[in-house]
This record gives structure tokens, C-alpha cells and sequence, in this order.
């Protein structure tokens, strides 16, 4: 996820339409209509028409017409794009529905953004691969993926927030060949800040499907896919709707930061330290006294520590509703930590991969696919701010095989 002086222990992981697929068969579920200018009136053809964070799109035709239809129930967020021409972008909730449609798209204004008149040039290879390792990951199917398009980035270093920002005037298009799609991804906002271990990333991805070279290559996808599926937040969303959490392999204990009672006040400890510096300073001593580093320790240890409860935790949720607000320990017990993270955290991977995850308000809203919504509220430490990233997405409409 990052940035160079954190560990993804303290990595927040901000991320716009993380969404799970369906696990029922596709639907009488319908959505058309004809897609003109918003002055003129007249038809835009091959317009990008799709679901975001789906391979489920079409081009609208001559026209200006499309039609979406026989996909899973669930929420989607409907998306119409075209260059020149300011992005459409609705939420639409879908049970055996049919929505008809007329979009007006209105041209965009062409303005020098602060992004480009700050972009740093002379430093845009090193900023670049600050990105890269951000946007795709650290995780080993990143090695697979490549930007095909890096320089419709725009990249500054913010010296006075110590922030990297991003900008793109097109969507990055990012080849897959580890999962086999090929990722169109709209940035709407990249912020990676240094102070305060903070990354977000929003944004509008569609996905297509890469053509396999061969029957191998083919079955190698879908085994990658369906690692990369199993664990994940998709995964874990879908249990919490459909009430399969431990059959799933998930295991969720409710989790606290508290004081740390072991660490006594900063002012007392701050006299201590005076005291026995001064001490020193008196006795010409040239090392630091047992008492001095004693102290200095002290101080260092954190001022909360984790605190995990008990018993295992069956959250609520009632008509699509969780009703929780807190922080939440997640324990995916079918799978071991990758060896990559385990390294980063300088140790040996444990026997499953653990996963902090914040939910900021109550009412938090999962639908039949796993859409849930608001995802603004809601943010991920450990070990899913570390593996979901880029080079592990898949689509809404991924169904992963089914067990015999």
C-alpha cells in the first residue's frame, strides 16, 4: 500500500467500490436507453457504458444506444464515460428490474488543474515508482501487472504536507496478466501522506477479460482468480449478507485500542527523565545511567495498545443491515499470511491472515452481490491493507467455481 516510514500494521486503506460478487444465476435484470449531448441533442456513439468494478459494459452504437441486461441481482453503480464529456454516475438496485433511460452528457471544461500546473517533472520517475508500488501492490501477482499507459499520470510531491498526489486526465489502463483481465481505472482522487500513514484511493475500474494464450494459461487464471478471491473483502462481505461467516472461514472478535496502563503520563515520565539528565549533567557522567534509559523506554512504548475481546463475534444484520459501529478483528482461517507480508512484519507467516476493519457509522448497507455502501465509511489496517490492492481486484460479477 507504502509509504516508506509505516508498517501495514498502521497502513489506513481507503478504497471507492470495493464490491463482491454474486452467488446466484443472472436475472431477467435489464437496463437500456440512448446517451446524447447535453446542448446539442445529438447521439454519442461508442460512449462507455458499465457497471463500475464489473467486466459486465458495452459502447453505445451509432445511435447513441445500449443495452445492459441478463446480470445478477444486487447494487450497481452505472457508469457512462466519453472524452470531453463529464462522467455519468448512478447507483441502481436490481431484482428481476428493467430501467429505461435518456442521458444528457455535458462537456467538460478544459482547466489547468492545480495537479499539472504543480506536477514535479524532474522527479516523476521516483514519484512514479512510489505510485506503482501504492496503486498495484507489493503482492506477488503486482510482478504481473503493468501500467500501459504511465505517462497520462500527473504526479507531484506536496513538500508542506508531505503528500503524493496523483492526477490522470485518461483512465489507466492496467494489464493483469496474473487474474487475465485488462483494468480501465477512472482516478478520481490518489493521496499518499507520509505523516500521517494515510492512503487513499478512489476510483471508477471496469475490467475486461484477457484472451488466454492457452487451455494452461486459461486454468492458471482461474486458480489465481480464485486465491485471489478466497480471504478477501469480497469474500467476507458476502458471508456477513448471506449469514455464512464461519462456514465461510472467517472468524470476527470485536477489537478495542485502549491505554496502555503499563505506560505512566507523559508528565510524570517527562520529570523523571529531567531529573536524572540533570543528574548526569552534575556527575560528568559520559553515559547515559540504568535509571536514565529506564525511563527513556518508558516513554517510548505506546501510548494504546490492542486489545481483542474473548468471544467470538456474530454480527447483526438485519434487512441487508449491519448493525455495528467499531472496529472489528478478522481472522480468515483457511489460509496462511503470504510470505511477503510475514517478512515486512519481520517474522514467520502466521497459520492465517488477520485483518482490522472499521466501520464508522451503523447501518452500514450490503446488498445480494456484496455492494456495500457507504464505502467512505469504512477502512481497513493489517493484512488487508496490505493484499487489496490492484494486482489482486476482481470484478462484481466474479463467481468463484463452485465446491463439489
Amino acid at each position: 500500500m507504502y509509504m516508506n516510514r509505516c508498517s501495514c500494521r498502521t497502513i489506513k486503506w481507503l478504497f471507492f467500490l470495493v464490491c463482491a460478487a454474486s452467488q446466484v444465476c443472472a436475472q431477467s435484470n435489464k437496463i437500456s436507453g440512448v446517451i446524447t449531448d447535453a446542448e446539442t441533442g445529438a447521439p454519442i456513439p461508442f460512449a462507455n457504458v458499465f457497471f463500475a468494478s464489473t467486466s459486465i459494459g458495452v459502447s453505445s452504437n451509432m445511435e447513441g444506444e445500449f443495452v445492459l441486461q441478463n446480470f445478477a441481482d444486487g447494487k450497481y453503480d452505472f457508469v457512462i464515460a466519453y472524452v470531453g464529456y463529464q462522467p455519468y454516475q448512478q447507483a441502481f438496485e436490481f431484482h428481476n428490474s428493467q430501467f429505461r433511460l435518456t442521458i444528457q452528457l455535458k462537456v467538460e471544461e478544459v482547466r489547468l488543474r492545480e495537479v499539472v500546473v504543480r506536477e514535479d517533472t524532474t522527479g516523476w520517475a521516483h514519484n512514479y515508482k512510489v505510485f506503482k508500488s501504492a496503486f498495484l501492490g507489493d503482492v506477488p501477482n503486482a510482478k504481473s501487472c503493468t501500467i500501459l499507459n504511465p505517462r497520462d499520470l500527473h504526479l507531484y510531491f506536496d513538500q508542506a504536507t508531505h503528500t503524493l498526489v496523483a492526477h490522470a486526465w485518461q483512465p489507466l489502463k492496467i494489464e493483469n496478466r496474473a487474474l487475465g483481465y485488462t483494468i480501465n481505472w477512472y482516478l478520481q482522487k490518489f493521496e499518499l501522506n507520509y505523516q500521517t500513514s494515510r492512503l487513499e484511493i478512489f476510483g471508477i475500474p471496469v475490467f475486461e477479460n484477457l484472451t488466454a494464450k492457452n487451455t494452461s494459461e486459461a486454468k492458471r487464471w482461474q486458480r489465481e482468480r480464485q486465491r485471489a478471491y478466497e480471504g478477501s473483502v469480497t469474500h467476507f462481505m458476502r458471508a456477513v449478507r448471506s449469514n455464512q461467516v464461519q462456514e465461510a472461514g472467517f472468524g470476527i472478535f470485536e477489537f478495542y485500542r485502549v491505554p496502555n496502563r503499563k505506560r505512566p503520563s507523559d508528565e510524570w515520565l517527562n520529570e523523571k527523565i529531567k531529573y536524572h539528565r540533570e543528574k548526569n549533567t552534575r556527575a560528568n557522567e559520559m553515559y547515559i545511567s540504568d535509571s536514565l534509559r529506564y525511563f527513556i523506554e518508558l516513554r517510548n512504548q505506546p501510548r494504546v495498545v490492542d486489545s481483542i475481546g474473548r468471544k467470538e463475534l456474530k454480527l447483526p444484520v438485519e434487512d441487508g443491515q449491519l448493525a455495528f459501529t467499531g472496529m472489528l478483528k478478522i481472522d480468515y482461517l483457511h489460509e496462511r499470511e503470504a510470505a511477503a507480508y510475514a517478512e515486512m512484519n519481520g517474522r514467520f507467516p502466521a497459520r492465517f491472515q488477520t485483518s482490522i476493519m472499521h466501520v464508522l457509522v451503523p447501518g452500514l448497507k450490503i446488498y445480494e452481490n456484496g455492494y456495500y455502501e457507504n464505502a467512505y465509511d469504512v477502512f481497513f489496517e493489517w493484512y488487508w491493507a496490505w493484499s487489496e490492492k490492484m494486482s489482486d481486484l476482481l470484478p462484481l460479477n466474479y463467481l468463484p467455481p463452485e465446491k463439489k
